[in-house]
């Protein structure tokens, strides 16, 4: 199993640095090598959807082999490295390319600031960068609620998952993970260009996302005093409302989020999370909910780690 202080150091880098330029991070080049197998294996846009199901599964394949066979054989030469600390470093470095720990936190908080200036036409621009529904006619309750949406969601899948998945399988662990979720996010959507093509990847981040959007839950419901929250009603919502989201993970953070904070959470049309008023104060709560999971996770699995180990 990783070392505490592996994955210490790697939240420490992502935090203080942030993502790489695009041209040498790793999720570009991830994403540049599905662009290629699409482009090889194309879809027929549902026209005949064994073949669309066919390619897909081809592509996704694909995709992990070339990453899997990338990341071992990196894993090899950081093996070959003599000195422990610089090791620890390199390693630390290339697991932190895989979560989105500062660039979570600008983007959820870009949309509040505009709020907080009261330029809303500005706060409807930065949400839309990180949502997928049209923001133009959306009121300013419900741009808090988009952007805390987006950040409570993202908890697992930028943060959370690559690091359970280091945990327990290094790097190819962490990068395998990242893979599948950057192939979600290219191909998994519900069109007639992916409703086949991309049904592999969709499944399989459905499955890589299940364990680690529960961890991120529960470490929501019992740190929540920390960020302003409250433990019971937490823990309702995330018994009670987990699953009112159309997908079968990202409703219990957003869940638990909406009831410890007192607040409701809605995407119009798709779901609605809690029972409250939805204000500043609370969005910049939710926004701090995120270092109380990293560093409660980082400090639980270093307890476990030393006591086990």
């Amino acid at each position: 199993m990783l070392s505490p202080i592996i994955l210490f150091l790697s939240i420490i880098i992502d935090r203080i640095f942030g993502e790489l330029p695009e041209k040498i991070h790793p999720t570009v080049w991830i994403g540049n090598i599905i662009s290629f197998f699409e482009k090889i294996l194309k879809s027929t846009h549902s026209k005949n959807k064994y073949k669309d199901f066919i390619f897909g599964t081809l592509t996704t394949i694909s995709v992990l082999f070339i990453v899997f066979g990338a990341i071992y054989g990196v894993e090899i030469l950081i093996n070959n490295i003599q000195n422990i600390y610089i090791k620890y470093i390199v390693y630390s470095f290339l697991i932190s390319t895989t979560i989105g720990y500062k660039s979570l936190l600008q983007f959820s908080k870009t949309p509040l600031n505009h709020i907080k200036n009261k330029d809303i036409e500005s706060a409807k621009k930065s949400v839309q960068c990180i949502v997928s529904r049209n923001t133009d006619k959306l009121d300013t309750k419900h741009i808090l609620s988009a952007s805390i949406e987006s950040a409570s969601e993202n908890i697992t899948d930028s943060i959370i998952a690559p690091l359970f998945y280091a945990i327990f399988f290094g790097l190819e662990g962490a990068f395998i993970y990242r893979a599948i979720n950057t192939m979600d996010a290219m191909l998994g959507y519900r069109n007639k260009k992916y409703e086949y093509y991309g049904k592999l990847p969709a499944i399989l981040d459905d499955i890589a996302n299940f364990i680690p959007s529960r961890i991120s839950g529960i470490l929501l419901v019992l740190f929540a005093p920390l960020y302003g929250g409250n433990i019971k009603k937490a823990l309702n919502g995330f018994i009670k409302e987990g699953h009112k989201t159309p997908s079968p993970n990202s409703g219990y953070t957003m869940a638990v989020m909406a009831n410890s904070l007192n607040m409701t959470l809605e995407k119009i049309g798709y779901y609605k999370l809690g029972n409250g008023e939805i204000t500043l104060k609370k969005a910049y709560n939710s926004l701090f909910s995120i270092d109380v999971v990293i560093f409660s996770f980082i400090v639980l699995y270093g307890i476990i780690f030393y006591v086990i180990f």
